[in-house]
């Protein structure tokens, strides 16, 4: 390894370990046992307008949070800038609502908890600890 890939790989953004870092939640009241990858990108992208009958909303974290980019990474394979730029465009459009902005688990608990239909993405730590009020969505292939 050279000292470019050495500089390059101290400084980048941490990464959760693949399957083992986040884990994907949603409102109790509107909250399905699982959703396939597919599913997903469409409820982040202004696609699938409902979850279980409800309006859905997501919950974004910033596009350097380690959760956030091993969720991005592993689910739809792009940037998170990648997707928070289709967020704002579909936003923009009208075809989705605007999103909650979290800076934390506990930020994304309380958003999904209180509103029915919304998503969010927690580190997979944060999901053995939660209110009744939010269920964890296993994440098919």
């Amino acid at each position: 390894m050279c000292s470019s890939d050495l500089i390059a790989a101290a400084t980048a953004a941490p990464r959760p370990a693949a399957g083992d870092g986040f884990a994907l939640i949603a409102n109790a009241r509107t909250a399905p046992a699982s959703e396939s990858k597919a599913e997903v990108r469409a409820l982040y992208t202004g696609k699938a307008k409902t979850l279980e009958g409800t309006a859905v909303v997501v919950v974004v974290r910033g596009e350097d949070d380690g959760v956030f980019v091993g969720f991005v990474d592993q689910v739809f394979g792009i940037p998170p800038q990648a997707l928070l730029s289709k967020i704002k465009q579909e936003v923009f459009k009208g075809e989705m609502a605007k999103p909650i902005k979290a800076a934390s688990d506990d930020d994304v608990v309380h958003a999904v908890g209180a509103t029915p239909g919304t998503i969010g993405v927690i580190s997979a730590g944060a999901a053995g600890h939660l209110p009744g009020t939010v269920k964890v969505i296993a994440i098919g292939a």
